[in-house]
């Protein structure tokens, strides 16, 4: 039991750094994308450009962008908010789905309290006014919020997978046509090879020059989303055998979120 609240809290925690700015090392707030595919908070990046009218860093890999180009991300705003309601404190050992008070097993869970509670509990001062259903129910409900948090990030995978087939086929589109106009120089000194010799050697040298330029960018971008979709891919298998989990070990990491 402590060995799957540890691997949940685990999971939670990486949900915790993807839902942080690497600026103010804070939840995002408003997040952005910007050209390199980073996101921050937009008052953090606007801060961050301030005094830079062109040419502007990404903060996270200095990679340069010929303006301030800010996508709003919305899908990364709601996995913020849930990120918030999941988070996870450090885990407590506690007997097999027993009530701590009254050795009872936890049937039912208190909406107020964020918490699981025995049938002595509920008839308790502390609860008998407190709304309480079966921890199966209780259960379904929170299910569903796991199920709309992997729908937020299947579609932001989905984006990112765009993306990098946008950023394959405009680097595809330059290699073609350096290509053409290296064929098209080559020929043309051939024709002028007594008298363009010299300019012709140092042509050809800036030609291959900026296609290792190019195909270093393009190598350097491509991996980046490609790392990007692994982690997410690992985030959303570990959510999705969290949703598979018994009814109260999914509640615990619940009550555990209501008590910090």
């Amino acid at each position: 039991m402590m060995a799957a609240a540890t691997q949940a809290a685990t999971q939670l925690g990486s949900l915790q750094e993807e839902a942080t700015c690497s600026i103010c090392l804070d939840y995002f707030t408003d997040p952005v994308t910007i050209d390199c595919g980073h996101n921050f908070c937009r008052t953090c990046i606007t801060q961050s450009w301030e005094g830079i009218d062109e040419n502007v860093p990404c903060p996270q890999c200095r990679d340069i962008s010929s303006g301030k180009h800010l996508r709003p991300n919305r899908q990364l705003g709601n996995m913020v908010e849930i990120a918030k309601q999941l988070y996870l404190p450090p885990v407590r050992p506690q007997e097999e789905n027993l009530c701590e008070k009254h050795e009872e097993k936890l049937k039912l869970f208190c909406a107020e309290d964020q918490r699981m509670i025995c049938l002595v509990c509920r008839e308790s001062k502390e609860h008998i006014t407190h709304s309480a259903s079966p921890v199966e129910e209780a259960a379904e409900e929170y299910k569903v919020k796991l199920q709309e948090w992997l729908r937020l990030l299947k579609k932001e995978e989905e984006y990112i997978l765009e993306s990098k087939v946008k950023e394959e086929e405009q680097y595809k589109t330059m290699r073609e046509k350096l290509i053409t106009e290296k064929k098209t120089f080559e020929s043309e000194f051939k024709r002028l090879q007594q008298l363009l010799k010299e300019n012709e050697q140092t042509l050809h040298r800036r030609l291959e020059e900026m296609e290792k330029r190019i195909t270093m960018e393009e190598n350097a971008k491509i991996n980046k989303l490609s790392n990007q979709i692994t982690s997410l891919n690992a985030l959303i298998t570990g959510i999705e055998k969290k949703c598979e989990e018994p009814a109260w070990e999914l509640l615990k990491v619940i009550m555990w979120t209501a008590a910090a």
